[in-house]
């Protein structure tokens, strides 16, 4: 079920974590994504130099400029007045979806372990930028899964499961990494831990009874198509023939079969 996509070990786990550390919870986290990354486009739209200051590069916070750390999260996604107000509606539409789904602690838990895996990896080299990108797309990615019927208006007209634009967004992902260097491989790797920890173990067990169900289709198809009676003498069977009428007669051994063409005078 979609609602239990965590494997119960791990779910005892987040259990145990969120009574030692739910009162640390940020409230309202993705109004402070929306507030932040609101406030920033407006900064960059006034000095496009802003952005500069924004993007996580590692040997800029070991020289000091430790705010990186934090403000890479508000990197807005886009420019355009129209289409940065559309992410935000669609980060305000996944954000409530997913706390209400997960609870506070959870969706805390989700984009913090997908904010530092991000950073940990931007430290392995650290003289490359590094944005909020991939992380906000690992939080698309987990609506997609959890909401897979619900709609999106393409162009606002065009109605589209979420679940397809999901599938889309994971071979985006996937051909990304392959063509990306080892910097962009370690931010998708990063990004998508959050995604394999909440995700992987109900996917995992998702492939495996696929697999069962197409076996048991296969062996169910294979018996259906094995026939039943097969004449002895012209080999026909109830299979190739449904109204032929077949009867057995004693053998040498076991009863012999014939069809009703082929029974001994």
């Amino acid at each position: 079920m979609w609602s239990h996509s965590i494997c119960k070990e791990p779910n005892l786990m987040l259990k145990q974590l969120e009574r030692k550390l739910g009162r640390f919870c940020v409230p309202h986290l993705t109004w402070i994504l929306i507030g932040g990354q609101t406030l920033f486009f407006l900064g960059i739209l006034a000095n496009r130099d802003l952005y500069g200051q924004m993007v996580l590069v590692p040997n800029m916070v070991l020289e000091g400029e430790v705010w990186r750390l934090l403000v890479f999260m508000f990197i807005p996604k886009t420019l355009s007045p129209i289409w940065f107000a559309f992410a935000m509606y669609i980060l305000y539409l996944m954000g409530n979806a997913l706390e209400a789904h997960w609870g506070e602690f959870r969706y805390n838990l989700y984009i913090f372990v997908g904010m530092l895996g991000t950073i940990g990896a931007a430290f392995i080299v650290p003289s490359q930028e590094t944005t909020n990108f991939y992380l906000m797309t690992s939080l698309f990615l987990a609506f997609a899964y959890l909401y897979p019927d619900f709609e999106f208006y393409l162009f606002f007209i065009l109605p589209v499961k979420v679940k397809y634009l999901g599938m889309l967004t994971a071979a985006f992902l996937v051909f990304s990494f392959i063509g990306s260097d080892l910097s962009g491989q370690l931010a998708i790797s990063a990004a998508m831990l959050n995604f394999s920890l909440f995700f992987g173990a109900d996917i995992a067990r998702r492939v495996k009874g696929g697999k069962k169900r197409m076996a048991q289709k296969a062996q169910a198809i294979k018996e259906a198509s094995t026939p039943f009676h097969t004449c002895s003498v012209c080999k026909r069977t109830d299979k190739s023939d449904p109204q032929l009428h077949f009867r057995y007669l004693p053998g040498e051994g076991d009863p012999v079969c014939y069809c009703e063409d082929h029974l001994p005078e």
